[in-house]
């Protein structure tokens, strides 16, 4: 008996997280079962009722993969899943952040920690995902025992924020409400982790969970000691979100595991006493040449060009539009999607060059180029 309540417990996590989602995300819950199935196999002296369970559960990926021909990818059901976790894992920590975390969220943190294992039958997680793995675990069972408690769960880790040295830049969120504003520490109280910190509204003190690493796309930093450059700042979320790309691929990451080395190379001022070439004196253009005598022209200055009907697009350096018959893949278009988010992140700091090129390679992915 010990061993089937024993067993019970190694599988139902899995399959009842594959009910929960088998409606909306049915892939999902194709990979939970598959995921019980695979744990189930391994077990040693399953009893009867074991085996008939992992019967059931099987006829039923056998029933996905006849309704669903054609449907299953290795490669980007792995991205779905880790998408579909990392939502999960994002709004449990946003409300648990915020001070507002209850029951609801300790199953959020603990359905993101099953999910986040279930995508390890790719392979195993890369550190980020694996961090967040143990980080969510922990943090319903926390959650849990707080409550049981009969007291309010202390949002984040409760590990000791970082600190800031004056003179260092930060992100800033004021508020609630608020965007998060670009600010430089004026002195700090370590003791009280409070800090003076300057803000284009004049000077304000902040708590240290108001205050994050300020890092721009472009910006050299080190990532758990290796070198690296951030390509985009998530500020939809607090803490901010880094995009970081070092030697081992790209991640996303908390200022936790960052160190800036040195700020990305300011555009070159523009003097506004020089005119642009456009703009430059210059002899008066000649017209082009009629083509034939007009003797009932009333004016003796030459007629405009007439305009084109149409403005053709240069063509791309890329070469062309989207090839026929072509259709990006899930993985293309996640790609496609990262790039035009460092697009979109190169924009918000004038960086309109940097910008041209990610959407052009977020176009080629989802061109086929």
């Amino acid at each position: 008996m010990g061993d089937l309540a024993d067993h019970r417990r190694a599988l139902l996590p899995f399959l009842q997280r594959a009910e929960e989602v088998a409606k909306v995300e049915p892939k999902v819950a194709y990979y939970c079962r598959l995921y019980a199935v695979e744990e189930g196999l391994k077990l040693k002296n399953r009893s009867k009722a074991i085996e008939e369970l992992l019967v059931s559960v099987m006829d039923k990926l056998e029933q996905f993969k006849k309704g669903n021909p054609g449907a299953l990818n290795a490669e980007e059901d792995k991205l779905l899943l880790e998408g579909f976790a990392l939502k999960i894992f994002a709004r449990a920590d946003r409300v648990d952040r915020a001070g507002k975390a209850s029951m609801s969220t300790c199953k959020a943190f603990y359905a993101a920690s099953v999910f986040m294992e279930v995508c390890t039958q790719f392979g195993a997680l890369d550190e980020d995902l694996l961090g967040k793995q143990k980080y969510a675990a922990w943090k319903a069972a926390d959650i849990r025992k707080a409550l049981r408690e009969g007291r309010t769960p202390t949002p984040g880790s409760g590990v000791e924020p970082k600190s800031y040295s004056p003179g260092t830049k930060v992100w800033v969120k004021v508020d609630e409400v608020s965007p998060p504003v670009q600010g430089a520490v004026l002195s700090s109280d370590d003791q009280q982790l409070k800090f003076l910190v300057s803000l284009p509204s004049g000077s304000q003190e902040l708590k240290a969970g108001q205050l994050a690493l300020h890092a721009v796309p472009g910006t050299q930093v080190t990532y758990k000691g290796e070198p690296g450059k951030v390509l985009s700042v998530d500020l939809a979320v607090w803490p901010p979100s880094y995009e970081v790309e070092h030697q081992n691929g790209v991640v996303s990451t908390e200022e936790t595991h960052l160190t800036v080395v040195a700020a990305p190379a300011a555009p070159a001022p523009v003097d506004a006493s020089v005119p642009p070439p456009a703009a430059m004196p210059s002899a008066p253009p000649s017209a082009p040449p009629p083509s034939a005598p007009s003797p009932a022209a009333p004016s003796p200055s030459p007629s405009p060009a007439p305009a084109p009907k149409k403005q053709v697009p240069a063509p791309r350096r890329g070469g062309g539009g989207s090839q026929a018959g072509f259709t990006p893949s899930l993985l293309q278009m996640n790609d496609a999607q990262r790039q035009a988010k460092v697009a979109v992140s190169s924009l918000g700091f004038q960086d309109y060059k940097s910008a041209i090129q990610y959407l052009q390679k977020a176009l080629d992915l989802l061109q086929g180029n």
